[in-house]
């Protein structure tokens, strides 16, 4: 028989293997060391702990989360297991889940501050945040310290938009706790959010001599500095981050948006195409390289990759092109400059469902419709605009000119010369319907003179024809003149 103590033994010895491997950075060779102690002994709940983080050091964010539960489930009040579990948690996307898993971390111990800061970042990820103020306010019973609350409460108050209380925070975690190298960089953030651009450099230079090579620090400096209209020391800091970094998205964004501004566009073509190659598919960047190969003229390309990229299904209403009214207006503009009227209507579509109540949406919405042939949409479109602003004169432009290019009835010249008073009546100097109403009186003019022809050609038929009823023979029967 297989002597236990002798397995027992073992196992030890692979545990204690696998944590000298840990440390030298052999990472799978320990995570087997592990997995066969474990076959010995599967009931060790800090063996599975341990196990989790070294899954989680190779990246295998997964299967790190299962050990990890596996650990919680042996030992229920494992507070370093219940926090791994809660990080994982986040890892993956399971952010209700970091919030049970922080809860119960809080009850094993209620000392222990990040179990109080992982769960104010979860509650602000799910956009809850009274939630997370209120652990923050718990947190304040058990810790006279909180540096890593503050630091992410004033990433949530950030998130909100209050940047004056989170400046304070963050303010307040640099003090209690000054190594938090990285609060100093998010406070330059927020500063420069909040337009303090000067107090932004100040504190990102200090963030930076702290360290020097850090990307996030360097990228929010270059963006304070092009704030600050320093832009050629704002292109030294993006290209040093690539000098570190060569797939760094963001300063290759940030350089092409100089270059697009500057009317360098090769070169904003270049930068965006690569980050596109680089496995960014962000519909922003994609707009922004479309741009650039519509101002080169390339107008073919353009709209071949607006029908990439918008070409196919709905678009969300959550998506970043349509978040904002303005990129939507931009990406459709261009859309309608390169010969794609249908896509620049499925994104304005998407756009009017996420912001019903802005006219300026509507109205190039409606544009867009009537250029595709959709006349029944962009009517439609036309009449949610005036609803909005009943004396639009783009609007009623627009509808009095697909009136009178599809005027077969009556009833559309009625349309359009309606449409043309009421936009004359508010801007009485508008060109274009003023153009329109001249264009109007022709398309009437022309109406009537065929009107006139027809009945005059009616008239003469009905006569020949009344003409027509008299017969030769009884003319050539009346008697002739006597001589």
């Amino acid at each position: 028989m297989p002597d236990d103590s002798s397995e027992w033994t073992s196992a030890e010895s692979r545990v204690e293997r696998a944590r000298g491997l840990f440390q030298s950075g052999k990472l799978d060779e320990a995570a087997a060391q592990l997995r066969r102690a474990l076959t010995v002994e599967p009931d060790r709940g800090d063996w599975h702990h341990n196990l989790a983080v070294t899954l989680d050091a190779l990246g295998r964010h997964p299967e790190a989360l299962a050990s990890y539960e596996r650990a919680i489930e042996l030992l229920p009040n494992h507070v370093h297991a219940l926090m791994g579990a809660a990080q994982g948690s986040i890892r993956v996307g399971h952010h209700d889940r970091c919030v049970r898993f922080c809860e119960r971390a809080s009850k094993a111990d209620r000392n222990f501050e990040p179990s109080y800061s992982l769960r104010i970042m979860a509650l602000g990820m799910l956009n809850r945040f009274e939630e997370a103020e209120s652990i923050y306010f718990l947190a304040q019973q058990y810790l006279k310290e909180m540096p890593l609350c503050l630091a992410e409460m004033a990433n949530v108050l950030a998130q909100q938009g209050k940047f004056d209380r989170a400046i304070w925070c963050y303010r307040e975690a640099m003090s209690q706790n000054p190594k938090l190298a990285a609060v100093k960089t998010r406070l330059g953030v927020v500063l420069l959010r909040s337009g303090q651009l000067e107090s932004a450099h100040q504190v990102l230079m200090q963030a930076l001599r702290e360290q020097p090579g850090d990307s996030n620090t360097l990228l929010a400096l270059g963006r304070t500095l092009e704030g600050l209209g320093r832009t050629p020391e704002a292109e030294d800091k993006y290209r040093r981050i690539i000098e570190m970094e060569p797939a760094n998205h963001a300063a290759h964004i940030r350089l092409g948006d100089i270059a697009l501004r500057a009317g360098r566009l090769d070169e904003a073509r270049a930068a965006y195409s690569l980050v596109i190659t680089l496995g960014v598919t962000d519909a922003q960047v994609r707009l922004r390289l479309i741009e650039a190969l519509f101002r080169m003229g390339l107008r073919d390309e353009a709209g071949r990759r607006l029908e990439e990229l918008f070409g196919r299904g709905n678009i969300p209403k959550n998506s970043p092109v349509v978040e904002d009214p303005s990129i939507a207006l931009g990406a459709a503009g261009t859309s309608i400059e390169c010969g794609r009227p249908a896509v620049a209507a499925r994104i304005l579509t998407a756009a009017t469902n996420r912001h019903p109540k802005e006219e300026r949406l509507w109205r190039r919405l409606a544009r867009a419709r009537f250029e595709s042939a959709d006349r029944v949409g962009g009517r439609r479109a036309a009449l949610r605009s005036l609803a909005i602003n009943r004396s639009c004169s783009e609007t009623l432009h627009n509808i009095a000119l697909d009136a009178l290019a599809h005027a077969t009835a009556p009833r559309d010249l009625h349309i359009a010369a309606a449409a043309i008073r009421r936009g004359l009546r508010s801007h009485p100097s508008d060109h274009g319907l003023r153009r329109i109403r001249l264009q109007l009186f022709w398309m009437r003019t022309r109406s009537l003179l065929r009107s006139f022809a027809q009945s005059i050609v009616t008239q003469c038929v009905s006569l020949t024809t009344r003409i027509s009823r008299f017969s030769p023979r009884r003319l050539l029967s009346w008697p002739s003149k006597a001589r």
